[in-house]
């Protein structure tokens, strides 16, 4: 697998890269069809077709450096998979480095977000997902893909945007939600969804 974008050395060492790509191949939670663990790959071998320069902020965000580690080899059991990812980002966290997690399903994100909360007060997480996650259990885990949000909220602040699809049972547990029902056709919702970050 090459690096992310394709960069040349200078500017993809880990020593000079301010920000690490961390590809996590998982797919074990899945539901309904399986292949989210090839995600990672994919989107890596794409990034080489993407232009470098951002228009918006006029910068060349490479230029800090983007290191792409190694997949990493994870557990089948999703609570064993979440440690792996949690250990494996604090020690970039600790390097100073900004992470980037590819997946994967979504319960990659529990060790990510563990992670983050550990080392960063006043963590929000901006959801944009259909579906709300907010299941204390799923499939008999608690850290199944359906459960992301329900264990984030444990740890931080959680803003959802666009939810068009629950189980009666998360309805309880929504706080900062912005349907996509109300924000289709309306940029209203946007100056709240940021307040409430």
């Amino acid at each position: 697998m090459k690096n992310f974008c394709d960069i040349e050395e200078r500017y993809s060492s880990y020593k000079h890269s301010k920000i690490v790509i961390l590809p996590l191949p998982y797919d074990k939670t899945s539901t309904y069809m399986k292949g989210s663990n090839k995600a990672p790959g994919a989107i890596i071998k794409a990034s080489a077709k993407l232009e470098l320069y951002d228009i918006e902020t006029g910068k060349s965000v490479y230029q800090h450096g983007i290191h792409t580690l190694d997949s990493l080899n994870l557990p089948k059991d999703p609570m064993e998979m979440s440690k792996k990812v949690q250990v494996e980002a604090e020690k970039h966290i600790k390097q100073k480095k900004l992470i980037v997690g590819i997946g994967g399903e979504h319960s990659v994100s529990i060790g990510l977000i563990r992670a983050h909360a550990k080392h960063y007060n006043n963590l929000t997480i901006l959801q944009l997902d259909a579906h709300s996650d907010l299941r204390q259990s799923y499939n008999s885990s608690k850290y199944n893909h359906a459960c992301v949000m329900a264990r984030a909220k444990e740890l931080c602040n959680i803003v959802q945007v666009g939810i068009r699809s629950m189980d009666e049972t998360e309805k309880n547990s929504l706080t900062n939600v912005f349907y996509a029902k109300d924000i289709h056709n309306s940029n209203a919702w946007m100056d709240k969804a940021i307040q409430s970050m």
